[in-house]
């Protein structure tokens, strides 16, 4: 965490640079902010008043929202169990910095959205075929832009559970997915498609990214997730652009935690989060961001939680050259995101999904260490072309689409690692509710790749060792 003073000047750095400059430096008749000066959306982290310290947390809170209130009436507040949001001009955050109960205050980040082979590149089916290693009995839960539960690979298992499923998005729906982001996602860690008759075969959509022909690829077998038979909640905290905001995403891992402690049954074993937003290492320490917070507290809650390290591995460096300047593509150390900064998270990277020993740690994928000296990634899985769920296939149209379609990025290693972990511990329930402890037997698991730490952490997940090796 950052001393006293460079908290605040940090903090004071950070809206400067997100509110716009002021188009009128006129005051309203009615307020002493300047007409024009728009309002900045920031979270308010709590802690306890020292007039009062008997009230705890919670109850500084509670009075910190009366306060505010008071001083600001029309002040619109959403709150956490450990934060407060609000959208406020600049002259408002200042006198809110002032209040006693006031630890910080941030700003309320954008943040971005970041199957056939790759079960076979990380020895998923090797744990079917000898563990029955399916995720029977695990529940998942996936953190994105919703879920479309009526794609046909989620039919066999049941598998999205609609009574837990939750959004957190204004007007958002968890069981529609109008991006695709979220339901590729939750394909690549469960549900499994119906075997079709002879002579017939699954289609995907091509990555187009990364193959410009559009026709339809046709797959060799069922598409399946990583764990087929684990029961997934959708937790909507992206819209349908694939955009959101750092406090929805707290509001739904407080909502996973309140899942299991208001339960005696374990209702979430693990959350999967596949986006981000690039650190910003001179407003915060590095991991100690409200969502990293978040993070970490979460796993203390016994709920393991998977984050994609990000894209950001490969950039653009300025060099000198015959006496110019000229702009080359370098790969980027330092990359990693919030919230993979946190450090009792498994953070992921892409490897590529057929070939990983040859070809390596994707381009495009988040390097290590962190900002501040830690190693990650934890672990890499293949994010490169993966087949998944397309959320928009619709049987029932006249021109249905492709069942499937590729996506590649951190987001969908991310769910390669979740998926190893819900079947592990299908086979293992003995360690469900202690995510430290797991995090330590993948990494020792994890197949090496010869590449260097900062790139591919412990190595590729490896589902069957992880499996024989407790």
């Amino acid at each position: 965490m950052l001393e006293e003073p460079a908290r605040i000047a940090a903090n004071a750095q950070a809206f400067t640079e997100v509110v716009p400059e002021k188009v009128e430096q006129v005051l309203s008749s009615d307020s002493t902010t300047p007409v024009g000066v728009k309002p900045v959306d920031v979270i308010i982290a709590i802690k306890v008043d020292p007039s009062y310290p008997q009230d705890g947390v919670v109850g500084s809170k509670e009075k910190l929202k009366q306060q505010l209130q008071q001083k600001f009436p029309d002040l619109v507040i959403s709150e956490s169990e450990f934060f407060l949001q609000c959208n406020a001009p600049p002259d408002q955050i200042q006198t809110i910095s002032q209040f006693p109960n006031v630890d910080m205050v941030w700003p309320n980040r954008s943040l971005q959205a970041h199957l056939l082979t790759s079960v076979e590149t990380v020895r998923a089916s090797a744990g079917w075929r000898t563990f029955d290693a399916r995720g029977k009995g695990i529940t998942w839960a996936v953190m994105d832009t919703g879920i479309n539960p009526r794609h046909p690979q989620f039919a066999a298992f049941e598998n999205v559970d609609a009574n837990l499923s939750k959004s957190f998005v204004a007007g958002g729906n968890p069981l529609v997915d109008k991006n695709g982001h979220g339901t590729h996602v939750a394909g690549i860690i469960a549900g499994v498609a119906p075997m079709l008759p002879a002579g017939q075969s699954y289609t995907a959509s091509p990555d187009l990214h990364q193959n410009m022909n559009a026709v339809s690829l046709k797959l060799d077998g069922a598409p399946a997730g990583m764990a087929p038979a684990a029961r997934l909640i959708s937790v909507q905290v992206l819209n349908e652009n694939g955009g959101g905001n750092a406090f929805d995403c707290i509001r739904g891992l407080e909502y996973l935690r309140s899942l299991n402690q208001g339960n005696r049954d374990r209702y979430v074993d693990g959350a999967n989060i596949s986006f981000g937003y690039d650190l910003e290492a001179e407003t915060y320490g590095c991991g100690f961001s409200p969502i990293c917070e978040e993070v970490n507290r979460a796993v203390a809650a016994g709920i393991c939680v998977v984050v994609s390290c990000g894209n950001s591995g490969y950039g653009l460096a300025q060099t000198e050259a015959g006496g110019g300047s000229v702009e080359t593509h370098v790969g980027l150390a330092l990359s990693i995101s919030d919230p993979a900064n946190a450090e009792d998270c498994i953070a992921v990277g892409s490897v590529h999904k057929r070939e990983p020993h040859l070809y390596g740690v994707s381009y495009f994928s988040s390097k290590g260490p962190t900002m501040d000296g830690r190693r990650k990634p934890d672990l890499v899985a293949p994010g490169e072309r993966i087949i998944s769920c397309n959320a928009a296939y619709d049987p029932s149209s006249p021109s249905p689409g492709d069942p499937y379609i590729e996506m590649s990025g951190t987001s969908m290693a991310a769910p390669h690692v979740s998926g190893a972990i819900a079947a592990f511990l299908s086979v293992r329930p003995d360690y469900r509710g202690n995510p430290r402890e797991i995090k330590k037997i993948f990494k020792a698991a994890a197949m090496d790749l010869g590449r260097d730490p900062a790139y591919q952490g412990s190595g590729m997940v490896d589902a069957f060792r992880a499996l024989t090796s407790v």
